[in-house]
């Protein structure tokens, strides 16, 4: 066999395609596993640029690059994608007056590798959205591996903890060191059970202390993996953070709470004026069935009628205070806003007060400055007014009530003030809250409900009230208004 031959003939063995084209890139000789890969017709080829031959092959990047080597004159080594979906790793050297060119079938190793591209993307793209669901859940995931010490931790986990930035490491020690003194020892006791029996999960509930000195409320719940002997290897686990929960149940207990104290308040405060008042309707029917029959305009029947008309007042005020409250919750408390002076509305007030507070054995004044002019609702600023003097009249005990109304800063300012024990500074804000009551003053009845409604009046004109320490002692309780056309 001569030498030409056997070079044809080990050129159909290769199992790669060989080219030979000469300087302007016509085919002198190719094997059939080129024909083949490249689409040629063997027999007819040559004679003719691999691109004449097939013309598939033109634009494609084998043309390009085949082109560059036969200017260059270089040696190349490149990949190329055919149209027929056929991935090339060729390699392109020039051999005297010749360039050889070598393709090798690389389309499932590049398929492979695609799809190990794409797998990784999704998975990337897949721990993208579990971390956003970690976060947005306020949650990490962590892991300790006990036989080789590593510990993996997710880009929230320290987070939980208070640190804005991921720590250089997290270990045991620190997170012992942040938990509450009051929830440490059970959480201790849980993790060294893991290692005396055969606790394959547990799950346990933790107040953490961060930097900016708050504390916050996190449930770790963990998975315990052993070997074939029960040998703790992994432990691994998810932390969520809880405190908006906690402080959630922390105020629906206290609104049960609430719920439950104003019942019993409610419930005596209503059944109060109605056990007085039946006791005098009793009396005024004894009286009508005595012998005597006492004369309607007598002192007797008339401190009775007096004394009934009192508690049904009073009976009065706590259902009117009710629906007041019922009214503001759902948006129905109407304002009838009208143009007018506010001095001779008080002044009327106060006097109205009089018998009341020399009942009581209180002094009462007014200081007045007018015209005080104000768009106002009549009967929701006497609800105010007379919430606030019926105040100083039960909690200044028998000290002077005084109010006042003038002009200062462009406001109406409307002060009622009594040399009582006054409010302490932690409660003056607590106090107009629903239901609310300063800290013993239980026993003076009422609902808790006063203050509360007057914040919301006052606040539907457009105007503040808030309370503060009297001159020489006692409570003052301050409502500034708009002056209508300032």
């Amino acid at each position: 066999m001569s030498a030409q031959t056997r070079l044809q003939v080990l050129r159909e063995m290769m199992a790669e395609a060989f080219l030979a084209l000469d300087a302007q890139g016509i085919i002198h000789e190719l094997n059939h596993r080129a024909a083949s890969l490249l689409g040629l017709p063997y027999g007819t080829c040559q004679g003719l640029t691999p691109w004449e031959a097939q013309p598939m092959l033109a634009g494609t990047t084998l043309h390009e690059r085949l082109l560059d080597a036969l200017t260059t004159r270089e040696p190349a080594r490149f990949l190329s994608e055919l149209p027929s979906g056929v991935w090339l790793e060729l390699s392109v050297r020039p051999v005297g007056g010749e360039t050889w060119v070598l393709a090798t079938d690389i389309t499932r190793r590049q398929r492979a590798e695609t799809e190990v591209t794409r797998t990784e993307e999704r998975f990337r793209q897949l721990g993208e959205r579990f971390q956003v669901a970690l976060e947005s859940a306020q949650m990490a995931v962590w892991e300790t591996n006990l036989v080789t010490g590593q510990v993996f931790r997710s880009e929230g986990h320290d987070r939980l903890y208070g640190y804005p930035q991921l720590l250089a490491e997290w270990t045991h020690e620190q997170f012992l060191a942040s938990l509450h003194p009051d929830d440490r020892p059970a959480v201790e006791a849980q993790v060294t059970a893991i290692f005396h029996n055969d606790v394959l999960s547990y799950s346990s509930t933790f107040r953490t202390h961060w930097p900016d000195n708050t504390w916050h409320w996190l449930i770790s719940r963990s998975r315990v993996i052993r070997d074939a002997n029960g040998k703790v290897m992994v432990v691994r686990g998810a932390i969520l953070d809880i405190t908006a929960l906690k402080e959630t149940e922390e105020a629906l207990h206290e609104a049960v709470r609430t719920r439950d104290d104003f019942l019993s308040v409610a419930s005596h405060e209503l059944r109060t004026p109605l056990t007085s008042l039946r006791l005098q309707v009793d009396l005024l029917r004894r009286m009508a069935e005595s012998k005597g029959h006492e004369p309607l305009g007598s002192e007797k029947v008339t401190t009775r009628l007096d004394a009934a008309d009192r508690q049904l007042k009073r009976l009065t005020s706590l259902l009117d205070n009710l629906l007041d409250v019922s009214r503001i919750r759902t948006g129905k408390l109407d304002f009838d806003l009208a143009s007018d002076d506010l001095a001779p509305v008080v002044q009327d007030l106060v006097a109205r007060f009089g018998d009341e507070a020399k009942q009581a054995g209180v002094e009462l004044d007014a200081r007045v400055e007018g015209p005080a002019p104000c768009r106002f609702d009549r009967l929701k600023l006497e609800q105010v007014l007379s919430n606030l003097i019926s105040n100083a009249l039960r909690y200044g005990q028998g000290t002077p009530v005084n109010v006042s109304l003038r002009r200062q800063d462009g406001q109406l300012r409307l002060t009622v003030r009594d040399g009582g024990p006054g409010v302490p500074a932690a409660e003056r804000e607590r106090i107009f809250q629903r239901f609310a009551q300063v800290q013993g003053s239980a026993r003076t009845g009422g609902l808790g409900l006063g203050l509360y409604i007057v914040q919301q009046i006052v606040e539907a004109h457009g105007g503040r009230v808030w309370v503060e320490e009297a001159s020489g002692g006692g409570a003052a309780f301050m409502v500034t208004l708009p002056v209508d056309g300032a």
